[in-house]
Order: structure tokens, then C-alpha cells, then sequence
């Protein structure tokens, strides 16, 4: 089940970081200062460019922060992200209903006026819409 989501959603950019990093040591590699600033440059320099120089901007890490990250206990981090998906994740559904709401509400003041306009407005005339236009 691992391998299958390695396989989907683990960027080649990144698979090569994993093969710079067993090259390195592995575990042991993290662990030393001189290894962790080559792996930055090197994030740095392989990443793709989305979103232009912002995304570059807030993509760069501290040294300091990445390691604190690969020690600091998955649990936690994994709570830390929860929170921040579910913020996202339910400004998503607000925004979701509110443009539904809008949209039953503008076919629902469309069908009313039909329903409740004389037969003048009901009459389909092609000449009419073609001077229209």
C-alpha cells in the first residue's frame, strides 16, 4: 500500500532528494550538518518553479526548521497538518455553499419572474431576438 502511494504522489524531485539522501547514509546523513545544507541547495535547485518567485520565496527552509521537523515526533506533525487541512477544508465548504445559495437563489428569482409575468413575457418571438442581437 506504501509503494503504491510512493509510486502516485511522490514527485520525481523528490525521489531524487530520497536517492541523494541513501547515497549520503540514510538516517545518519540527516543527522550531519554539512550533508543537510548540500540536501537544501540541492531541494533548491531541482524544484520546479510554480507560481513564480513567490513560491520560491516561501518554499525556502531554514536548516534549523528541517531539522526540527525529521526530529520531532511524526504524531505531531501529522496533528500540526490536520489542523491546517481542516481550516483550509472548511473555508472550502463555506465557500462551496455560499456560491451554491447564490446560484438556487438567482434560479429560483428567475422562475418566480417567469411564473408570474403576464403572457407577453412568455412569448418567444425569433425576429425579436434576432434584432436583439
Amino acid at each position: 500500500m506504501m509503494e503504491m502511494f510512493r509510486e502516485k504522489f511522490v514527485t520525481p524531485e523528490q525521489r531524487q532528494l530520497a536517492v541523494l539522501v541513501k547515497q549520503k547514509g540514510g538516517d545518519v546523513a540527516i543527522r550531519n550538518e554539512q550533508v543537510m545544507k548540500e540536501l537544501v541547495a540541492r531541494e533548491a535547485s531541482i524544484s520546479a518553479p510554480v507560481g513564480g518567485e513567490i513560491y520560491r520565496a516561501a518554499k525556502k527552509f531554514d536548516l534549523v526548521e528541517i531539522q526540527h521537523e525529521i526530529q520531532g515526533d511524526p504524531t505531531e506533525a501529522i496533528e500540526k497538518n490536520e489542523e491546517s487541512f481542516y481550516g483550509k477544508f472548511r473555508v472550502q465548504i463555506r465557500q462551496i455553499q455560499e456560491d451554491v445559495e447564490r446560484a438556487v437563489r438567482q434560479q429560483g428569482d428567475r422562475i418566480i419572474s417567469a411564473v408570474t409575468g403576464g403572457p407577453h413575457e412568455r412569448i418567444v418571438d425569433p425576429v425579436r431576438i434576432v434584432v436583439r442581437s
